[in-house]
């Protein structure tokens, strides 16, 4: 422990001690382990802590009673949720507040999130419930009452956890039109009008990618991106650069420090007045976690100056993530918050080692002489210091980025270098166009300049995400080849501090968490499966088949399917195969032919032409899709797989296929040739007045699919007596959440529900 220790003094420290301990609270209680246990386990972790480092027992005890009441705070918050849940669920009430965001568009949806006596709630209303408001409006309108809810689909998006970690603890969907009074002047307002006046501003003024980005790299208002700009960035691993982090802050600190040192002449005075200017500018983009903590990581080193302090990193990191954390425990749930802060910690730990082998390198003789040779080690210490930065925040945000969005940027790296240098001088761009777009000539020549470096990033966000194989999609990651992982990274650090006793007993470590747990990460085409995706009363089946990606249909709702897809990794679908012109067929697949996540479709040819299906021959010539027919006998073949059309009554067609053992079965919306199989998605999503029983007794499946709208559709429909009385296991969608089969010999069935219990 002292070995460890010695690597850094700063965690010897009352706050890096604390962070420690609050972050292993708060994982315990996230695991829903007992209060009583995650005390415990606290209290034997500081015993163990003060007999190893004398020095620290005050820093230990103050960590523990911080920790402590950390996870107290956790249960009482989620205590509360939980009655909320119990007494408000399903309940129609008229629900009184203050508007505490700015409303947020998706479609014919509209979000806001409200002040109320029972805390904040997000209010949906549509577009007919017309919702005309600011933040610090009052507002009053009779809503329906619900509980936050788990992911529907596998891999899907956890609404509840989001929710809690944003203090959100209801949701209320509008049944009458709101009632909207005009609220008083307040700072929150105020920093809402200024970030609405530059993203008007920055709308009429720029064009093209350029206006797609300037409000998510600016203000992390990334509502207005189109998903192909969206996947080219997450493919790219460029996410990060539509959200705001704590270079924004830093950006403007130097701004701040600039304009005030002129007046004031001295650094000390001038810091305390950037202090104020950060807080307002984290409220104009939102308070997003990542940017409170870069605000109060901020807050502290600029104190810390202004009183002729030491600032420690690792200290204002923890000081941050816990003040935090026991503001809202629920943060710990938050993407956003955990990549921020692993990231932050990545860079703090991993910097300068990384560093000094090149500040070592450029120290020689050789880049001392002459103009050229300085220029030349400029040059490498900043492409350099841009790769360390890069390569350290990547390292430590590794494993939460693999295990949240279950694929890896194969090509990150590279396009960090080629992007991250410029945003310093995006940001700076971005806001003197906030300040300075409506001034005739100043403003047209920052316009020019905020135009060319967002369009260049777009650019180069488009051509690395375009490279073969620039997305490793991966299973989910269980518990301890994560842990493999960070014993493996913090090996790497003792090592680079040339520690070599405890980089042998961090590697033995990896080594046994490798061994014991399995390294479970595979590319995901590895592992061939069906899912059936819940998309309600639709249908919407995809084929993971040795590195291939075929979806037959996409349901009703393209929104979930691409938002699925891209849970997993997948940005481009290999093709998309229609079944039926009919709603819950193809409204879904016209959406992702729009949004480009479809490189080739395939149409049946007896198939009879419908609005639905000329829209969707449309989208495919405005994307660039390549478009197929296949006939009776015709089979569609990706990766092994062979999707044969066995019949078609001119409005569905039925498709038969046979994999690794594994026979499947995809009727449409109408019965013609039942053929023995294993999986069956049932006829008219297990509705309809067809006797089912003679051809499930003839040829009775392993398993049955019903893509009805629900539980209750399904047991009122008449496929699902016979499948009981048969004994046939049936699995609904809409119920069940996403149904994966495991193709082989051997089927394996994995539900969402069954992994959320």
């Amino acid at each position: 422990m002292k070995k460890l220790l010695a690597l850094r003094p700063e965690l010897t420290r009352p706050a890096v001690w604390t962070g420690v301990f609050t972050l292993a609270g708060l994982t315990l209680c996230a695991m829903g382990l007992e209060m009583t246990f995650v005390i415990a386990v606290l209290a034997a972790a500081a015993l163990i802590s003060a007999a190893s480092v004398r020095k620290s027992v005050l820093s230990i005890l103050i960590a523990l009673a911080v920790s402590c009441g950390a996870a107290v705070r956790f249960a009482d918050v989620d205590r509360r949720a939980e009655e909320l849940r119990e007494k408000y669920d399903g309940v129609e009430a008229l629900v009184v507040g203050k508007v505490y965001s700015e409303p947020e568009y998706s479609g014919s949806v509209c979000d806001i999130v409200i002040k109320t006596k029972l805390g904040l709630i997000e209010l949906r209303s549509y577009r007919e419930q017309a919702v005309d408001c600011e933040v610090g409006d009052g507002i009053a309108v009779q809503a329906r009452l619900s509980a936050p809810e788990t992911a529907e689909n596998d891999y899907g998006f956890d609404s509840r956890s989001y929710l809690l970690s944003r203090g959100i603890y209801l949701r209320a969907e509008c049944i009458g039109n709101p009632k909207i009074t005009a609220g008083k002047a307040g700072f929150r307002r105020m920093a809402a009008k200024v970030r609405n006046y530059a993203v008007e501003l920055g709308g009429r003024l720029l064009h093209g990618s350029a206006w797609e980005l300037y409000p998510a790299v600016i203000f992390g208002d990334g509502s207005r991106m189109s998903d192909g700009l969206k996947n080219a960035l997450s493919a790219a691993g460029l996410s990060h650069i539509a959200a705001v982090s704590g270079m924004h802050l830093a950006v403007v600190a130097v701004i701040i420090m600039f304009l005030l040192m002129i007046p004031f002449g001295r650094r000390r005075f001038a810091r305390l007045f950037v202090i104020p200017a950060m807080v307002f500018f984290a409220f104009v983009t939102g308070c997003e976690p990542s940017v409170v903590r870069a605000c109060v990581m901020n807050i502290i080193f600029q104190l810390a100056m202004a009183l002729y302090r030491e600032s420690d990193g690792l200290s204002s990191l923890a000081a941050a993530f816990v003040l935090m954390c026991l503001y809202n425990p629920m943060l710990i749930f938050s993407t956003g918050f955990q990549l921020s802060a692993a990231s932050t910690l990545g860079i703090l730990l991993f910097y300068r080692p990384f560093m000094g082998p090149v500040e070592g390198l450029l120290k020689r003789d050789f880049f001392s002489r002459g103009r050229m040779a300085k220029i030349c080690a400029r040059l490498m210490r900043g492409a350099a210091s841009v790769a360390a930065v890069s390569l350290s925040a990547q390292l430590a945000s590794f494993p939460i980025s693999a295990r949240t969005f279950h694929y890896i940027s194969v090509y990150a790296l590279p396009a960090n270098l080629l992007t991250v240098p410029l945003m310093a001088p995006i940001m700076a761009a971005g806001l003197a166009l906030a300040a300075f777009g409506s001034v005739p000539v100043l403003g047209g020549a920052v316009v020019a300049v905020c135009q060319a470096l967002l369009d260049y990033v777009a650019f180069i966000a488009r051509k690395i995400s375009a490279l073969p194989g620039a997305v490793l999609p991966v299973m989910e990651i269980p518990l301890l080849p994560v842990l493999a992982y960070c014993a493996l990274a913090l090996a790497l650090f003792a090592l680079m501090k040339k520690r070599r006793l405890m980089s042998g007993v961090l590697g033995l470590m990896f080594a046994v968490f490798a061994v014991v747990g399995g390294v479970r990460v595979w590319a995901g085409g590895q592992k061939d499966e069906l899912c059936f995706i819940n998309v309600g009363r639709g249908d919407c089946a995809l084929f993971r088949i040795n590195g291939k990606s075929v979806l037959v249909d996409g349901g009703g709702n393209g929104r979930t399917v691409a938002d699925y897809l891209s849970a997993r990794g997948l940005f481009r679908l290999d093709c998309a195969v229609l079944t039926s012109s009919r709603l819950e067929h193809i409204s879904g697949l016209i959406t992702l032919v729009d949004e480009g996540y479809v490189e080739r479709l395939f149409i049946p040819e007896d198939l009879e032409m419908a609005d639905r299906l000329e829209t969707l021959l449309m989208a495919a010539e405005d994307a660039g899709t390549a478009v197929a027919r296949y006939g009776l006998g015709d089979s569609v073949n990706y990766g092994g797989l062979a999707l044969r059309q066995i019949d078609c009554d001119g409005e569905s067609v039925q498709l038969a296929a046979d994999y690794g053992g594994t026979k499947i079965l995809l009727c449409g919306d109408s019965v013609m040739d039942w053929k023995d199989c294993d999986i069956v998605k049932m006829p008219y999503h297990g509705s309809g007045s067809y006797n089912y029983y003679p051809e499930l007794h003839r040829h009775k499946p392993a398993y049955a699919v019903m893509t009805a709208a629900g539980m209750t559709a399904a047991e009122n429909s008449k496929a699902m007596p016979v499948l009981k009385d048969m004994g046939i296991p049936c699995y609904v969608p809409a119920e069940d959440g996403t149904v994966s089969f495991t193709l082989g010999e051997k089927i394996e069935v994995k539900t969402t529900r069954e992994n959320d219990e």
